[in-house]
């Protein structure tokens, strides 16, 4: 223990507030297979599911994601037709005649929080998709790209790009 609190650990041992891993880049394919769609979508939902696949974002989800993906499709589903019934009858007689919120309305204000747990895990909104290093729209290499400037020889002092800099292992 220093003089003004505890001493501060090697930086290779440190916890809490590490500094962010660099973004991870998506690169888009234009070869990417559409799922087909949870089963009963209607066709704004089923507009949305294609939409989604058709997204950069789509390119970060693998086949474990699948599940999760399908899920939050059949969310939407339900909470579009929970409001379709709810916003026709707001308010419904409760047990002892008095006027109470559609169970329907409280449904889907249910179905709103896990979507949006479900969205922000995914990466559906802009700030999830920085929460998760996901970077989307900025200029990337692909795979190929890389690969052409590996076979040119490309040399630490011509590297424009500081992803593609030699890293020397044993400097700690």
């Amino acid at each position: 223990m220093g003089k003004r609190g505890p001493v501060a650990k090697p930086a290779g041992r440190a916890q809490g507030h590490r500094k962010r891993q660099p973004a991870l880049d998506v690169v888009v394919s234009a070869s990417l297979v559409v799922p087909e769609p949870p089963e009963g979508l209607s066709a704004p939902v089923r507009e949305a599911w294609e939409t989604f696949w058709q997204s950069e974002i789509a390119q970060a989800v693998t086949d474990i994601d699948l599940p999760a993906v399908r899920r939050l499709f059949a969310y939407y589903e339900q909470h579009r037709r929970a409001l379709e019934v709810a916003s026709m009858e707001l308010a419904v007689p409760g047990s002892k005649g008095q006027l109470r919120l559609n169970p329907l309305a409280d449904y889907a204000l249910k179905l709103e929080q896990a979507i949006l747990r479900l969205e922000t895990e995914l990466g559906k909104t802009p700030l999830a998709r920085s929460r998760l290093g996901i970077a989307v729209g900025q200029a990337r290499l692909t795979l190929e790209e890389i690969n052409r400037r590996a076979s040119e020889g490309v040399s630490d002092g011509d590297v424009r790009d500081p992803r593609l800099a030699l890293v020397d292992g044993a400097s700690s």
